[in-house]
Protein backbone atom coordinates (compact mmCIF):
# COMPACT_ATOMS: atom_id res chain seq x y z
CA UNK A 1 0.00 0.00 0.00
CA UNK A 2 1.27 3.54 -0.78
CA UNK A 3 2.17 5.37 2.11
CA UNK A 4 -0.45 8.36 3.51
CA UNK A 5 -0.70 11.23 0.99
CA UNK A 6 -1.10 14.97 2.15
CA UNK A 7 -4.35 16.54 1.56
CA UNK A 8 -4.56 18.40 -1.30
CA UNK A 9 -7.53 20.64 -0.61
CA UNK A 10 -5.55 22.23 2.21
CA UNK A 11 -2.76 23.09 0.25
CA UNK A 12 -5.19 24.87 -2.14
CA UNK A 13 -7.05 26.55 0.78
CA UNK A 14 -3.60 27.70 2.39
CA UNK A 15 -2.55 29.14 -1.12
CA UNK A 16 -6.26 30.82 -1.57
CA UNK A 17 -6.01 32.34 1.81
CA UNK A 18 -2.34 33.67 1.25
CA UNK A 19 -3.67 36.39 -1.17
CA UNK A 20 -5.39 34.18 -4.54
CA UNK A 21 -9.16 34.56 -3.19
CA UNK A 22 -11.16 37.32 -5.36
CA UNK A 23 -12.52 40.39 -3.95
CA UNK A 24 -16.31 39.04 -4.28
CA UNK A 25 -14.57 35.99 -2.58
CA UNK A 26 -13.22 37.35 0.12
CA UNK A 27 -16.93 39.43 0.65
CA UNK A 28 -18.63 36.44 0.31
CA UNK A 29 -16.94 34.47 3.09
CA UNK A 30 -16.72 37.62 5.47
CA UNK A 31 -20.32 38.96 5.07
CA UNK A 32 -22.29 35.17 4.40
CA UNK A 33 -19.91 32.56 5.96
CA UNK A 34 -21.00 30.20 3.56
CA UNK A 35 -21.69 26.81 4.67
CA UNK A 36 -19.14 23.83 3.45
CA UNK A 37 -20.87 21.67 0.64
CA UNK A 38 -19.75 19.57 -2.09
CA UNK A 39 -19.40 19.40 -5.59
CA UNK A 40 -21.84 16.98 -6.11
CA UNK A 41 -24.30 18.55 -3.89
CA UNK A 42 -24.55 22.29 -5.28
CA UNK A 43 -23.65 21.23 -8.70
CA UNK A 44 -24.70 17.69 -10.19
CA UNK A 45 -27.23 16.55 -7.82
CA UNK A 46 -29.41 20.16 -9.21
CA UNK A 47 -28.65 18.91 -13.04
CA UNK A 48 -31.60 17.24 -14.92
CA UNK A 49 -28.90 15.77 -17.17
CA UNK A 50 -25.17 16.89 -16.85
CA UNK A 51 -24.67 16.84 -20.60
CA UNK A 52 -27.74 18.61 -21.83
CA UNK A 53 -29.04 15.32 -23.43
CA UNK A 54 -26.52 15.82 -25.85
CA UNK A 55 -24.13 12.27 -26.06
CA UNK A 56 -24.45 10.39 -28.68
CA UNK A 57 -26.20 6.93 -28.38
CA UNK A 58 -26.88 7.57 -25.24
CA UNK A 59 -29.69 10.46 -25.92
CA UNK A 60 -28.97 10.97 -29.60
CA UNK A 61 -28.56 8.68 -32.73
CA UNK A 62 -24.87 8.83 -34.24
CA UNK A 63 -24.47 11.34 -36.34
CA UNK A 64 -21.96 11.41 -38.97
CA UNK A 65 -22.66 15.46 -39.71
CA UNK A 66 -22.06 16.24 -36.10
CA UNK A 67 -18.33 16.64 -35.27
CA UNK A 68 -19.13 16.41 -31.48
CA UNK A 69 -20.47 12.56 -32.03
CA UNK A 70 -17.12 12.30 -34.21
CA UNK A 71 -15.43 13.19 -30.82
CA UNK A 72 -17.30 11.14 -28.64
CA UNK A 73 -16.84 7.97 -30.74
CA UNK A 74 -13.00 8.31 -30.85
CA UNK A 75 -12.87 9.19 -27.29
CA UNK A 76 -14.55 5.78 -26.35
CA UNK A 77 -12.11 3.77 -28.34
CA UNK A 78 -9.60 5.88 -26.39
CA UNK A 79 -11.16 4.13 -22.81
CA UNK A 80 -11.70 1.01 -24.62
CA UNK A 81 -8.21 0.58 -25.91
CA UNK A 82 -6.57 1.81 -22.72
CA UNK A 83 -8.57 -0.55 -20.82
CA UNK A 84 -8.00 -3.43 -22.86
CA UNK A 85 -7.33 -6.75 -21.53
CA UNK A 86 -9.89 -5.86 -18.57
CA UNK A 87 -12.73 -7.97 -17.78
CA UNK A 88 -14.34 -5.80 -14.85
CA UNK A 89 -13.65 -1.88 -15.29
CA UNK A 90 -14.84 0.96 -12.26
CA UNK A 91 -15.82 4.07 -13.84
CA UNK A 92 -16.00 7.16 -11.87
CA UNK A 93 -18.35 9.73 -11.96
CA UNK A 94 -20.08 8.66 -14.96
CA UNK A 95 -22.18 11.55 -14.84
CA UNK A 96 -25.24 10.11 -17.43
CA UNK A 97 -23.54 7.02 -18.07
CA UNK A 98 -20.56 7.86 -20.08
CA UNK A 99 -18.34 6.37 -20.68
CA UNK A 100 -19.95 3.23 -19.04
CA UNK A 101 -22.62 2.53 -21.17
CA UNK A 102 -20.52 3.43 -24.67
CA UNK A 103 -17.64 1.24 -23.93
CA UNK A 104 -19.95 -1.64 -22.28
CA UNK A 105 -20.09 -4.25 -24.79
CA UNK A 106 -16.13 -4.24 -24.75
CA UNK A 107 -16.28 -5.17 -21.17
CA UNK A 108 -17.65 -8.00 -19.19
CA UNK A 109 -18.74 -6.01 -16.32
CA UNK A 110 -18.52 -2.52 -15.73
CA UNK A 111 -19.39 -0.75 -12.32
CA UNK A 112 -20.11 2.69 -12.26
CA UNK A 113 -20.18 5.27 -8.78
CA UNK A 114 -21.41 8.88 -8.16
CA UNK A 115 -21.84 10.57 -5.80
CA UNK A 116 -25.19 12.37 -6.29
CA UNK A 117 -28.01 10.54 -6.01
CA UNK A 118 -29.58 12.09 -9.05
CA UNK A 119 -26.82 11.04 -11.37
CA UNK A 120 -27.16 7.74 -10.27
CA UNK A 121 -30.66 7.62 -10.71
CA UNK A 122 -30.23 9.03 -14.62
CA UNK A 123 -27.63 6.44 -15.26
CA UNK A 124 -29.49 3.91 -14.26
CA UNK A 125 -32.74 4.59 -16.54
CA UNK A 126 -30.35 5.19 -19.09
CA UNK A 127 -28.61 1.72 -19.06
CA UNK A 128 -32.45 0.38 -18.57
CA UNK A 129 -33.66 2.80 -21.68
CA UNK A 130 -31.10 1.36 -23.84
CA UNK A 131 -31.39 -2.21 -22.56
CA UNK A 132 -27.39 -2.51 -21.33
CA UNK A 133 -27.37 -5.13 -18.40
CA UNK A 134 -23.85 -5.42 -17.68
CA UNK A 135 -23.33 -1.90 -16.00
CA UNK A 136 -24.26 -1.54 -12.72
CA UNK A 137 -24.44 1.91 -11.07
CA UNK A 138 -23.84 2.37 -7.40
CA UNK A 139 -24.15 5.93 -5.03
CA UNK A 140 -20.69 6.12 -3.77
CA UNK A 141 -17.88 8.23 -2.81
CA UNK A 142 -14.53 7.88 -4.67
CA UNK A 143 -12.98 8.76 -1.67
CA UNK A 144 -14.03 5.63 0.15
CA UNK A 145 -14.67 2.60 -2.38
CA UNK A 146 -16.95 0.38 -0.76
CA UNK A 147 -14.68 -2.42 -2.67
CA UNK A 148 -12.19 -5.00 -1.98
CA UNK A 149 -8.51 -4.53 -2.78
CA UNK A 150 -7.77 -5.69 -6.35
CA UNK A 151 -11.39 -5.77 -7.29
CA UNK A 152 -11.21 -4.27 -10.88
CA UNK A 153 -8.53 -4.74 -14.29
CA UNK A 154 -9.49 -1.21 -15.47
CA UNK A 155 -10.71 2.08 -13.99
CA UNK A 156 -12.12 4.87 -15.97
CA UNK A 157 -12.48 8.73 -15.08
CA UNK A 158 -13.77 10.93 -16.98
CA UNK A 159 -13.57 14.95 -15.48
CA UNK A 160 -14.41 13.59 -12.13
CA UNK A 161 -11.27 12.77 -9.93
CA UNK A 162 -10.97 16.37 -9.63
CA UNK A 163 -14.32 17.20 -8.53
CA UNK A 164 -13.64 14.97 -5.56
CA UNK A 165 -12.22 17.15 -3.15
CA UNK A 166 -8.86 15.16 -2.77
CA UNK A 167 -7.15 13.39 -5.76
CA UNK A 168 -4.40 12.05 -4.48
CA UNK A 169 -6.55 10.10 -1.73
CA UNK A 170 -9.13 8.98 -5.12
CA UNK A 171 -6.29 8.15 -6.83
CA UNK A 172 -4.88 6.22 -3.93
CA UNK A 173 -8.52 4.26 -3.80
CA UNK A 174 -8.26 4.01 -7.53
CA UNK A 175 -5.29 1.88 -7.20
CA UNK A 176 -6.35 -0.09 -3.93
CA UNK A 177 -8.86 -1.50 -6.43
CA UNK A 178 -7.25 -2.00 -9.36
CA UNK A 179 -5.56 -5.61 -9.91
CA UNK A 180 -2.20 -6.00 -10.56
CA UNK A 181 -1.24 -4.64 -13.67
CA UNK A 182 -4.45 -2.82 -14.52
CA UNK A 183 -4.82 0.34 -15.76
CA UNK A 184 -6.21 3.53 -14.79
CA UNK A 185 -7.69 6.03 -18.27
CA UNK A 186 -8.90 9.27 -16.63
CA UNK A 187 -9.46 12.57 -18.64
CA UNK A 188 -9.27 15.75 -16.34
CA UNK A 189 -9.00 19.05 -16.55
CA UNK A 190 -5.11 20.56 -17.02
CA UNK A 191 -5.09 23.54 -15.06
CA UNK A 192 -1.57 24.37 -16.34
CA UNK A 193 -2.82 24.58 -20.24
CA UNK A 194 -5.87 26.51 -18.59
CA UNK A 195 -6.24 30.35 -18.69
CA UNK A 196 -3.30 30.79 -21.45
CA UNK A 197 -3.48 34.50 -21.33
CA UNK A 198 -4.46 35.48 -17.56
CA UNK A 199 -4.27 34.00 -13.94
CA UNK A 200 -7.91 32.59 -13.59
CA UNK A 201 -11.15 33.45 -14.35
CA UNK A 202 -14.90 34.58 -12.38
CA UNK A 203 -17.90 33.80 -13.38
CA UNK A 204 -21.75 34.27 -12.74
CA UNK A 205 -24.74 32.85 -13.69
CA UNK A 206 -28.51 31.81 -12.06
CA UNK A 207 -30.84 29.33 -12.16
CA UNK A 208 -33.89 28.86 -10.73
CA UNK A 209 -35.47 25.42 -9.61
CA UNK A 210 -38.88 24.02 -8.36
CA UNK A 211 -38.34 25.98 -4.86
CA UNK A 212 -35.46 28.00 -5.34
CA UNK A 213 -33.59 30.88 -7.13
CA UNK A 214 -29.79 30.90 -6.58
CA UNK A 215 -26.83 32.93 -7.78
CA UNK A 216 -23.69 31.16 -8.61
CA UNK A 217 -20.74 32.99 -8.26
CA UNK A 218 -17.63 30.46 -9.47
CA UNK A 219 -13.45 31.72 -9.43
CA UNK A 220 -11.00 30.03 -11.03
CA UNK A 221 -7.03 29.94 -10.10
CA UNK A 222 -4.10 28.75 -12.14
CA UNK A 223 -1.79 29.13 -9.63
CA UNK A 224 -2.77 27.63 -7.05
CA UNK A 225 -4.65 24.90 -9.79
CA UNK A 226 -8.31 25.69 -7.92
CA UNK A 227 -11.81 26.54 -8.30
CA UNK A 228 -14.19 27.68 -5.90
CA UNK A 229 -17.85 27.84 -6.52
CA UNK A 230 -20.55 29.64 -4.05
CA UNK A 231 -24.10 29.05 -4.07
CA UNK A 232 -26.33 32.00 -3.11
CA UNK A 233 -29.72 31.42 -2.29
CA UNK A 234 -32.48 34.09 -2.71
CA UNK A 235 -35.90 34.90 -1.38
CA UNK A 236 -38.03 34.61 -4.43
CA UNK A 237 -40.39 37.37 -3.02
CA UNK A 238 -38.08 39.96 -1.70
CA UNK A 239 -36.21 39.69 -5.31
CA UNK A 240 -39.73 40.60 -6.85
CA UNK A 241 -39.82 43.76 -4.68
CA UNK A 242 -35.99 44.59 -6.10
CA UNK A 243 -36.68 45.07 -9.79
CA UNK A 244 -33.10 46.56 -10.63
CA UNK A 245 -31.72 43.53 -8.84
CA UNK A 246 -34.29 41.21 -10.81
CA UNK A 247 -33.32 42.25 -13.99
CA UNK A 248 -30.13 41.77 -13.21
CA UNK A 249 -30.68 37.89 -11.89
CA UNK A 250 -33.02 38.11 -14.90
CA UNK A 251 -30.18 38.65 -17.39
CA UNK A 252 -27.77 35.97 -15.48
CA UNK A 253 -30.20 33.51 -16.04
CA UNK A 254 -30.15 34.18 -19.84
CA UNK A 255 -26.70 34.88 -20.07
CA UNK A 256 -23.79 33.68 -17.98
CA UNK A 257 -21.18 36.48 -17.37
CA UNK A 258 -17.44 36.14 -17.14
CA UNK A 259 -16.53 38.98 -15.08
CA UNK A 260 -13.41 39.43 -17.14
CA UNK A 261 -14.53 40.34 -20.05
CA UNK A 262 -16.75 43.05 -18.32
CA UNK A 263 -13.22 44.61 -17.44
CA UNK A 264 -12.07 44.29 -20.70
CA UNK A 265 -14.74 46.16 -21.79
CA UNK A 266 -16.63 43.65 -24.22
CA UNK A 267 -20.00 45.28 -25.01
CA UNK A 268 -22.95 43.62 -22.99
CA UNK A 269 -26.14 44.47 -21.36
CA UNK A 270 -24.19 44.40 -17.51
CA UNK A 271 -21.40 46.32 -16.74
CA UNK A 272 -18.20 45.98 -14.16
CA UNK A 273 -20.73 48.45 -11.80
CA UNK A 274 -23.67 46.15 -11.92
CA UNK A 275 -21.84 42.92 -10.58
CA UNK A 276 -19.13 43.91 -8.38
CA UNK A 277 -18.83 43.73 -4.75
CA UNK A 278 -21.53 46.73 -4.25
CA UNK A 279 -23.80 44.41 -6.15
CA UNK A 280 -23.44 41.76 -3.84
CA UNK A 281 -23.86 43.87 -0.52
CA UNK A 282 -27.33 45.08 -2.28
CA UNK A 283 -28.37 41.64 -2.72
CA UNK A 284 -27.34 40.49 0.57
CA UNK A 285 -31.23 40.78 2.27
CA UNK A 286 -32.28 38.90 -0.23
CA UNK A 287 -29.82 35.74 0.43
CA UNK A 288 -31.86 33.30 2.96
CA UNK A 289 -28.38 30.86 2.86
CA UNK A 290 -24.98 30.48 1.03
CA UNK A 291 -22.94 27.38 0.46
CA UNK A 292 -19.79 27.22 -1.54
CA UNK A 293 -16.83 24.53 -2.00
CA UNK A 294 -13.83 24.50 -3.20
CA UNK A 295 -11.32 22.45 -5.42
CA UNK A 296 -7.79 21.74 -5.78
CA UNK A 297 -7.10 20.98 -9.38
CA UNK A 298 -4.83 19.02 -11.31
CA UNK A 299 -2.11 19.60 -13.91
CA UNK A 300 0.05 16.98 -15.89
CA UNK A 301 2.50 17.59 -13.92
CA UNK A 302 0.89 17.70 -10.23
CA UNK A 303 -0.77 14.60 -11.50
CA UNK A 304 2.21 12.37 -12.29
CA UNK A 305 3.47 13.35 -8.88
CA UNK A 306 0.64 11.79 -7.40
CA UNK A 307 0.59 8.79 -9.33
CA UNK A 308 3.87 8.29 -9.07
CA UNK A 309 3.98 8.47 -5.25
CA UNK A 310 0.92 6.08 -4.81
CA UNK A 311 2.87 3.21 -6.81
CA UNK A 312 1.53 3.82 -10.45
CA UNK A 313 4.41 3.08 -13.50
CA UNK A 314 4.47 3.46 -17.25
CA UNK A 315 2.45 6.98 -16.89
CA UNK A 316 1.42 8.68 -20.45
CA UNK A 317 -0.15 11.93 -21.53
CA UNK A 318 -2.25 12.49 -25.06
CA UNK A 319 -4.17 15.60 -25.98
CA UNK A 320 -7.99 14.54 -25.30
CA UNK A 321 -9.48 16.49 -28.19
CA UNK A 322 -7.99 14.74 -30.85
CA UNK A 323 -7.13 17.70 -33.13
CA UNK A 324 -6.21 15.64 -36.04
CA UNK A 325 -9.31 13.58 -35.73
CA UNK A 326 -11.03 17.56 -35.74
CA UNK A 327 -9.44 17.94 -38.81
CA UNK A 328 -10.13 15.00 -40.70
CA UNK A 329 -13.86 16.22 -40.25
CA UNK A 330 -13.42 20.22 -41.00
CA UNK A 331 -11.64 19.28 -44.19
CA UNK A 332 -14.30 16.64 -45.34
CA UNK A 333 -17.11 19.48 -44.19
CA UNK A 334 -15.38 22.12 -45.82
CA UNK A 335 -15.18 20.37 -49.02
CA UNK A 336 -18.89 19.17 -49.08
CA UNK A 337 -17.47 15.56 -48.60
CA UNK A 338 -19.15 14.18 -45.21
CA UNK A 339 -21.76 12.22 -46.60
CA UNK A 340 -18.81 10.20 -48.72
CA UNK A 341 -17.96 9.01 -44.72
CA UNK A 342 -21.20 8.25 -43.72
CA UNK A 343 -20.36 4.11 -43.61
CA UNK A 344 -16.83 4.97 -42.60
CA UNK A 345 -16.56 7.38 -39.89
CA UNK A 346 -17.60 5.05 -37.08
CA UNK A 347 -14.23 3.33 -38.20
CA UNK A 348 -12.29 6.44 -38.45
CA UNK A 349 -13.23 7.33 -35.05
CA UNK A 350 -12.52 3.92 -33.41
CA UNK A 351 -8.16 4.37 -35.08
CA UNK A 352 -7.68 7.74 -33.99
CA UNK A 353 -8.39 7.22 -30.50
CA UNK A 354 -6.73 3.83 -30.58
CA UNK A 355 -3.81 5.50 -32.38
CA UNK A 356 -4.03 8.42 -29.26
CA UNK A 357 -3.36 5.74 -26.63
CA UNK A 358 -0.56 3.67 -28.74
CA UNK A 359 1.22 6.96 -29.40
CA UNK A 360 0.95 8.43 -25.78
CA UNK A 361 4.09 9.46 -23.97
CA UNK A 362 5.21 11.03 -20.94
CA UNK A 363 4.70 14.87 -20.34
CA UNK A 364 1.50 16.98 -20.78
CA UNK A 365 -1.68 16.11 -21.90
CA UNK A 366 -4.91 15.92 -20.23
CA UNK A 367 -5.88 12.13 -21.01
CA UNK A 368 -3.49 10.34 -18.43
CA UNK A 369 -2.89 6.71 -18.38
CA UNK A 370 -1.32 4.59 -15.85
CA UNK A 371 -0.51 1.34 -14.57
CA UNK A 372 -0.43 -0.30 -11.23
CA UNK A 373 2.58 -3.00 -11.56
CA UNK A 374 1.71 -6.42 -12.04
Amino acid sequence: MPRELPNTPDGARAGAEDGARTEVERWILRELEPRPSTSADLSYERMGSQSGECLAVIYQPLDYRKRAHWHDTALVSAFARSLEGASSVLDIGPGDGWPSLRIAGRFERIVGIDPSPRRVRGQRDNASRLGITNVEFLEMDALSLAFDDASFGGVAAASSIEQTGDPARALAEVFRVLEPGGALAMVFEDYGTYFPHSAGDEELWTEAGESDRVLFYQARTKSPPRETKYGLFLDRAALEREPDLGRIIDRLHQDPVKLENLEDGAPGPLSPDDLGVSFFERLRPLVLAARHFELAHLTSESLDAILREIGFVDVRHFDHRLLGLRAVFDAADSAGKLDDLSIVFPMICELFGAAAVDRAAPGAGDFAIARKPA
